[in-house]
């Protein structure tokens, strides 16, 4: 399956707009140092383990550091079924506040 891709500075916007789900691929442990709002924390190696317990009905907004991993983890929700957008640029190119 296929997938789209965002500017990540585009995040917020396009979750408003789709009622998607953002999903942060990094570590735990990077997640709770710092995430987008609303964000909820889902790794690439739960992914990869198929340990995914969310909603197919919403789309799903995904990120992480620097775009490599959340490329990754959209190829496999994708094929899992899920409708997925990736964030080109990772959190390293997001202008907005986290939140911890």
């Amino acid at each position: 399956m296929a997938f789209e891709h965002i500017n990540i500075r585009k995040i917020l916007g396009c979750a408003l707009s789709e009622d998607a789900i953002i999903v942060d691929v990094r570590p735990p442990e990077r997640f709770c140092r710092g995430h987008i709002p609303m964000a909820v924390n889902l790794s690439l190696e739960k992914i990869q383990k198929n340990l995914v317990n969310l909603p197919k009905s919403r789309t799903l907004i995904v990120y992480c550091d620097t775009g490599g991993a959340s490329v990754q983890a959209a190829r496999l929700l994708s094929d899992m079924g899920y409708t997925v957008i990736n964030c080109v640029g990772g959190l390293r190119n997001y202008n907005g506040s986290l939140t911890k």
